[in-house]
């Protein structure tokens, strides 16, 4: 699998915090739960002329939690899945809660993979599913997260495209989804190159070059 690296050029002329983040992916359920953005990679404090970076491969995981607080993540879990076999997953509310079992290839539509829940708790339980990738931690951060509804299938079309914006997160902390407005976005599809430069600009503007 392709690795690709992103790295961030901080030329603002004061220190900054960065955050990287993933396009929301298409996602279809039944009642049509919100999905929510999380802070997948942090680049806290970089110095005016300093310079940060991640390398990853477009890896996905299944992703469940526990209900957050204050925004973020509490305890979860993850099951790797491939788009390419149609991967089912489906998920427990009972005891022990988590996935239970993943099916490969699976019956979700070409390009996704699907969660499925069962009739074992209740939206008021807070579950919370979603999509999962390495980062810097050994764990998979939750990239996009939505409230786990019951006796429901959830299609996901992961989206690889990604964003870097000034904002200081945690990683898997729900984020402003405003801030895609202002964000560099990094889009390695077609490009033989694997590293993307982020450069922040004195006036506040990011440019990106690949190489």
């Amino acid at each position: 699998m392709t690795s690709y690296t992103i790295q961030i050029w901080n030329q603002s002329q004061a220190a900054r915090s960065y955050v990287l983040f993933v396009q929301q992916p298409e996602l279809a359920s039944a009642g049509s739960p919100q999905g929510y953005t999380n802070a997948w990679a942090t680049f806290p404090s970089v110095t005016n002329g300093g310079f940060d970076r991640i390398t990853f491969d477009e890896t996905i995981y299944a992703y469940w939690s526990e209900p957050p607080a204050n925004g973020r993540t509490q305890s979860g879990g993850v099951a790797p899945v491939n788009t390419q076999t149609h991967d089912t997953v489906a998920f427990s509310g009972g005891s022990p809660t988590g996935f239970t079992s993943v099916t490969s290839p699976g019956s979700a539509p070409p390009g996704t993979f699907a969660i499925v829940t069962g009739s074992d708790f209740t939206p008021s339980n807070g579950y919370v599913l979603g999509v999962a990738r390495m980062a810097a931690s050994p764990i998979p951060v939750p990239t996009m997260t939505f409230l786990a509804l019951p006796n429901t299938i959830s299609t996901i079309r992961p989206i690889h495209t990604y964003y870097v914006a000034v904002g200081d997160y945690a990683p898997g902390e729900v984020m402003d989804a405003g801030l895609v407005a202002g964000a560099a976005e990094i889009d390695f599809t077609g490009r033989a190159q694997t590293t993307a430069t982020v450069i922040q600009q004195p006036d506040g503007t990011f440019s990106v070059t690949y190489g």
